[in-house]
């Protein structure tokens, strides 16, 4: 994904400390990846998402990014 609109107060709470990016997606999945496939996952059990509810946006290793892609049957073009 591509950060398209840097932090801003997220809209939907009064509280000062959440923020909010808008982002799009650079190369959609192929294929759809569900929590239940990520949590079944060897490899995948320890990052945020699963981890912790709620998220929206986390950063991901790139092992883990890869794994994600292979679920999605997604390749990223070459630079």
């Amino acid at each position: 994904a591509a950060v398209t609109r840097e932090s801003y107060p997220d809209p939907t709470t009064r509280d000062e400390r959440w923020v909010a990016v808008d982002l799009e997606p650079v190369v959609g999945l192929s294929q759809p990846v569900t929590l239940q496939q990520i949590k079944a996952e060897p490899g995948l059990s320890q990052i945020a998402l699963v981890k912790q509810s709620r998220l929206s946006v986390l950063s991901l290793d790139r092992a883990s990014f890869q794994k994600i892609l292979r679920l999605g049957k997604t390749r990223l073009p070459r630079d």
